[in-house]
């Protein structure tokens, strides 16, 4: 797997598990990090390549579909997953109309969540 991926989450332990899920995966694309949406804004102003992307929802200043639509509106073709401890159905639906494919919420059963990421990114492969 290649492509530029791009994680915006506030929370350092599933940054962690994302780029951990991204290496089991084998992507091989550069990995870009942003803690706020702020510096998610600023990595794809940096970074026009970005071609994926795992945001969170609840993050510093914004919620994620501001980022969401700000990838979208620089590369309309990015394939972006809401990845977020929330499982409200409006905070999904709001990240789709901005651009989102799917959610997915960490805080169910660890298996669950590893098997829904790892099956968006082998659906991102193809």
């Amino acid at each position: 797997m290649s492509g530029s991926f791009l994680i915006a989450d506030d929370s350092e332990a599933k940054m962690m598990l994302l780029t951990l899920m991204l290496r089991k995966a084998k992507w091989e694309g550069t990995m870009y990090k942003a803690y706020s949406t702020d510096e998610a804004k600023k990595m794809i102003d940096d970074h026009p390549d970005i071609a994926f992307a795992f945001i969170d929802y609840y993050m510093h200043r914004e919620f994620g579909p501001a980022v969401i639509r700000y990838l979208k509106s620089k590369n309309p073709a990015a394939r972006i997953a809401l990845v977020s401890s929330s499982d409200k159905q409006s905070n999904c639906e709001e990240a789709k109309a901005a651009g989102a494919e799917t959610c997915i919420c960490t805080t169910y059963q660890m298996d669950e969540v590893e098997r829904r990421l790892m099956d968006i990114l082998v659906e991102w492969r193809r």
